[in-house]
């Protein structure tokens, strides 16, 4: 299997596997039990906690275990919105392109008729800075922002942002989750106060992610509970803190792979175009972008058959679109760059990780040409 799906998730690194099976060994206890097996326990989650805040530089502050980035983006909204100490009314700040996740919380918000600007972005999926700071101009309580565009690799200047925000009076989230192993991370420099992590985008196990706090910052928890300086209640996912930990000890390493794998990513895009015409979303300038995702439409083609047609080939790659209930919608972040539906069912993922070889590469430009002839017609098929 060629696994050129990275951004949907990543293998778990050896050394997180070593990790949890040491771990699962001790035979350890609840980490909130007095007695020593639950010391112990204790003892290693936070250990683990130490781990993650050292290797996004957020020394100082805080790290609260969470199920995953989506709870923590979730953690991060709901625990600043809706705390008793939060004026009302409040007004949130986004973007266009940002994680369905935020997408659902947006929805879920203006439903209850708080008000969220969706600021634009541009045909190659970069923030409209003009519009953001327009819309800053207005009393705004929270701002949520990525650090890497998930379809697109695009980089957003989170330090811009976050210094914009906070002059205007609001509260900074970023949703690192692609970040961590792609681009250098250190969130004190950065200036947000709060930031959502992932461990399984990074080498780690899934089900398991955290939300940083700067030093200082308030939150209301989603789930009352002693656990996590009673801002997430429930028995601490410790086997996924420990190999979230061991994954993340290993980001330096992540990050010094990172030229290789642009350059393999070029090299795909260029086998590509010699391949026939074929139309690259998201280009941007070299330093705008992480250099290991490839987003390309083909015209007349489908991006959910042709992920299928990949499939049985055994390469994994992704449409970019949602999938839900059997209906396949256009990408959410194609249509914010200015494509029309039809083109925004086209688009293609590649995103490549440290394990991505020459030859791994070379075998998908061999194998596209055939299966674009297979998939292409003048009707397309939406599923």
């Amino acid at each position: 299997m060629i696994d050129l799906d990275a951004n949907a998730t990543t293998p778990l690194s050896p050394q997180a596997r070593a990790a949890i099976t040491a771990a699962m060994a001790q035979e350890l206890g609840n980490p909130s039990s007095l007695h020593a097996r639950g010391q112990a326990a204790r003892a290693l989650l936070e250990q683990a906690r130490k781990t993650v805040l050292t290797a996004v530089g957020g020394a100082g502050g805080k790290i609260v275990f969470t199920s995953g980035a989506t709870e923590a983006n979730a953690l991060a909204w709901h625990g600043v919105l809706t705390a008793p100490w939060t004026p009302k009314p409040v007004r949130v700040v986004t973007s266009a392109i940002e994680h369905p996740s935020i997408g659902a919380l947006v929805k879920a918000l203006r439903l209850r008729g708080v008000e969220v600007v969706e600021v634009p972005v541009n045909s190659a999926g970069q923030l409209d800075v003009a519009a953001y700071a327009a819309a800053l101009q207005q009393p705004t309580t929270l701002v949520s922002l990525m650090a890497v565009q998930n379809e697109l690799g695009g980089i957003f200047p989170i330090a811009e942002l976050a210094a914009r925000a906070h002059a205007a009076g609001a509260i900074f989230h970023c949703d690192a989750t692609q970040a961590p192993g792609r681009i250098a991370l250190d969130l004190n420099a950065l200036g947000v106060d709060l930031a959502s992590l992932s461990a399984h985008k990074a080498g780690g196990p899934s089900g398991i992610g955290a939300l940083w706090l700067r030093r200082g910052q308030r939150l209301q928890p989603l789930v009352a509970g002693h656990q996590e300086d009673g801002l997430r209640g429930g028995t601490e996912n410790l086997l996924g803190a420990i190999g979230m930990a061991a994954a993340f000890a290993l980001l330096p390493e992540r990050l010094a792979a990172m030229p290789r794998l642009r350059q393999l990513r070029d090299q795909l895009w260029q086998g590509l175009q010699a391949a026939g015409p074929v139309a690259r979303n998201g280009d941007v300038a070299p330093d705008l972008e992480t250099g290991h995702v490839l987003n390309v439409a083909w015209a007349g083609v489908d991006g959910a058959r042709l992920v299928r047609a990949l499939d049985l080939e055994h390469v994994c790659v992704s449409s970019g679109a949602a999938c839900a209930s059997g209906t396949q919608e256009p990408s959410h972040v194609l249509l914010a760059c200015g494509q029309t539906p039809m083109q925004a069912r086209g688009g293609l993922r590649f995103s490549l990780g440290p394990q991505t070889t020459l030859a791994e590469i070379d075998h998908v430009v061999q194998l596209l040409p055939s299966l674009l002839a297979r998939v292409r017609g003048p009707h397309l098929r939406q599923l």
